[in-house]
């Protein structure tokens, strides 16, 4: 079974549409691309309570946590205190953290200072690329929400994951949706282990929907891409990928 992972997006500024969230669709695409299987994505607001039940709930339940946003100098950056609670601990000024602080900003104000505060048993993923280290306390990591930010740190751990590939086919076709479900139906239960998609578009000239089909199982999914073609009328097969 690939590891799993759930990602939990802080910020009012998201909920409020105030900024669009681009952070969820890149760790999305990374993880895929790793071997790790995204089950769940939250949208959360500035609060130290909810905070605290999304991230216990989350770290229980898959193996790997990110979370986005709330992790800078000011009232509504709250993650860490957030995430302490939830643990019933309490947030600390990481040393490290303090030092690289002061060589770039001098004399520390308290909410400069507060920029190098993590959960009490926290590490520090360091990379020579990063010129600010990661926050990991137990199997979450703590990311801020700038993009750019969080792709480059994103980035620089991505070396952690060394899951199996997930192997995956796109076919597309120029039918209803509807035609293409029954023959779908029973290749899923024919092939319990090869997950499948369908997704109609109504952009394109060439095609009206997108089938997609993965595994860990590469025997698998070839049989299982196989029989979906050999189902489908040719005239009605656009490409496969």
């Amino acid at each position: 079974m690939a590891k799993t992972a759930g990602i939990i997006i802080i910020g009012d500024e998201i909920l409020s549409g105030k900024v669009q969230d681009y952070n969820s669709f890149f760790m999305a695409q990374e993880l895929w691309s790793h071997g790790v299987r995204l089950c769940r994505i939250s949208i959360i607001p500035d609060d130290i309570d909810q905070i605290g039940e999304e991230v216990r709930i989350f770290s229980q339940r898959f193996d790997y946590v990110f979370t986005s946003g709330g992790i800078g100098p000011t009232h509504d950056d709250v993650t860490i205190e957030g995430i302490s609670k939830a643990f019933d601990i309490n947030p600390v000024v990481d040393a490290t953290l303090r030092d690289i602080l002061e060589k770039k900003q001098g004399h520390l104000s308290p909410e400069q200072l507060k920029m190098a505060e993590v959960p009490d048993g926290s590490e520090l993923v360091i990379d020579s690329t990063l010129s600010f280290p990661l926050i990991k306390f137990r199997n979450i990591f703590i990311f801020p929400g700038i993009p750019q930010l969080l792709r480059k740190k994103f980035v620089a751990i991505e070396k952690l994951f060394n899951e199996p590939i997930i192997y995956l086919k796109k076919v597309y076709l120029n039918e209803s949706e509807s035609m293409v479900a029954p023959v779908l139906n029973k290749i899923v239960k024919r092939y319990v282990n090869v997950k499948i998609g369908s997704y109609p578009v109504i952009d394109q000239i060439e095609y009206t929907v997108m089938v997609t089909l993965e595994s860990l199982d590469r025997e698998s999914l070839n049989a299982a891409s196989e029989n979906l073609l050999q189902s489908i009328p040719y005239e009605k097969l656009i490409k496969v990928e």
